[in-house]
């Protein structure tokens, strides 16, 4: 009976490692994998151990491949950064996640490949973001997948 149950924790413990090893850092999943689960994500900014860099006057684009655990019949996106201690949400010109992916419901365990950009105005602050959640939530204002990295948005010829 005892050797079961090692047998049984040793592959929790693997499929635990499998799990938290599927994104690359400083990628997170922030959402709970009852929900939903994030399977890759990137940018198209550098990233390195502590953070990614977006460029003031650029455009920051996240893409990220997830799959729900129940079917949505609308889903919304919405961004998120804590600067310090403060949440500030930024504006997506197109939160519509079932117009983008062409049209809802979507399906339960099946993988989609969401991607939006936002504008890095130059009039932002030159700062380190402690954390940018990028959320997807269904019509019923639950969170089905999230997606966190730490941010710094800079000017482009700075050396911060």
């Amino acid at each position: 009976m005892t050797c079961n149950r090692l047998i049984l924790f040793l592959f929790f413990l693997l499929n635990l490692t499998i799990c938290a090893a599927q994104l690359q850092h400083p990628f997170k999943q922030c959402s709970s994998r009852r929900t939903g689960e994030v399977l890759k994500a990137s940018v198209n900014a550098p990233c390195g151990k502590e953070y990614c860099t977006f460029y003031k006057g650029t455009d920051a684009r996240l893409e990220f491949t997830f799959k729900l655990r129940k079917k949505a019949h609308k889903v919304r996106a919405k961004v998120t950064a804590t600067i310090g201690t403060i949440d500030h949400d930024f504006v997506l010109p197109n939160h519509d996640v079932c117009q983008l992916l062409g049209g809802c419901p979507l399906k339960i365990d099946h993988p989609y490949s969401y991607h939006n950009s936002m504008f890095v105005s130059p009039t932002y602050p030159s700062v380190k973001i402690n954390q940018m959640r990028y959320y997807l939530i269904d019509g019923k204002g639950r969170e089905v997948a999230c997606v966190s990295l730490p941010v710094m948005i800079t000017e482009k010829d700075s050396k911060s």
